[in-house]
């Protein structure tokens, strides 16, 4: 176990509610009226503009309305005579910041930690469900991500709908990772022909445990059968998988499941946007605050 400099951790806690944290005064460098394709009126405001609205409103969990007047009063103090577009405004814009998102990441990680986990979009809180049961249909979005296991930054993130199978966005999951990786850790889900081949291709190490129902494949996969020999060497019991894992160093995988604890208790288990395109944006940025808290120095 690590130790922390807890100090250090409280200051860099109270640091996060620092508007200073969130908005970086370079962004409005160049902050200026861009006009638009073809005639028409010209665009007042920035895609960066937007950028920063929409990190507030995730970060401090607020309503459009209430960013707006938030943003009135505290932001045009903080970066001068900027006018801030209505709430309706930054609504509309969300969705045009999906093809210029920011990048998560320029690390260049030689672990990585895949995974996916559930966001509600409609429908009723559990703890209604669990007392009264289940009302209207419940909705959820899929959000697959990488991560450095040496830092826990998010390196890459997708966006899809419920339907689609975890091991199904390997490859583009790692078309978004930079440099050379030499392994990737998975769960179960991406125990699948196509998503080792996706791991190969890069040049990796898959790290992936095989099912407990799983059968020899010979010649293909080689990693997979020696996993399912080593597994059953062990007693292939819970246990055994269980020490499997620290031999192997699959027990890692474990610093994913922190990151979806600490990206949910930070801005909540559901998105607050209803389209596709805003969600995924959404999303993105969601990842991005969290990376930039793991560099927060006090």
């Amino acid at each position: 176990m690590r130790r922390r400099n807890w100090q250090q951790y409280n200051k860099q806690l109270v640091q996060r509610g620092s508007l200073t944290f969130l908005v970086d005064p370079k962004l409005f460098k160049n902050h200026k009226k861009n006009r638009g394709p073809g005639r028409g009126r010209p665009i007042e405001y920035s895609l960066q503009l937007i950028q920063i609205l929409l990190v507030v409103k995730i970060h401090y969990r607020l309503a459009y309305r209430a960013l707006e007047g938030f943003a009135k009063l505290f932001l045009s103090a903080l970066l001068g005579h900027i006018k801030i577009p209505t709430y309706s405004l930054i609504c509309k814009r969300a969705a045009a910041l999906e093809s210029c998102l920011p990048q998560l990441s320029h690390r260049r990680p030689a672990v990585v930690i895949l995974d996916a986990t559930g966001m509600k979009v409609v429908g009723e809180g559990e703890w209604k469900v669990h007392v009264h049961g289940r009302g209207r249909p419940r909705k959820w979005l899929k959000v697959h991500v990488a991560i450095d296991q040496e830092t826990q930054e998010i390196v890459a993130e997708v966006t899809t709908e419920s339907s689609v199978s975890d091991g199904s966005m390997t490859e583009e999951l790692l078309c978004q990772v930079k440099g050379g990786i030499q392994q990737v850790l998975a769960d179960g889900a991406y125990d699948r022909k196509d998503a080792r081949n996706a791991i190969r291709k890069r040049g990796a190490q898959p790290l992936i445990p095989p099912p407990r129902n799983a059968k020899f494949k010979s010649g293909d996969g080689l990693e997979r059968d020696l996993a399912m020999l080593e597994i059953a060497g062990l007693g292939g019991s819970i246990e055994g998988r269980s020490l499997w894992g620290k031999l192997t160093g699959y027990s890692r995988r474990s610093l994913v499941e922190a990151t979806f604890s600490r990206k949910k208790r930070l801005f909540g288990d559901r998105f607050f946007s209803q389209h596709l395109e805003k969600q995924r944006v959404e999303s993105r940025l969601r990842c991005w605050i969290l990376n930039r808290m793991l560099h927060i120095r006090p």
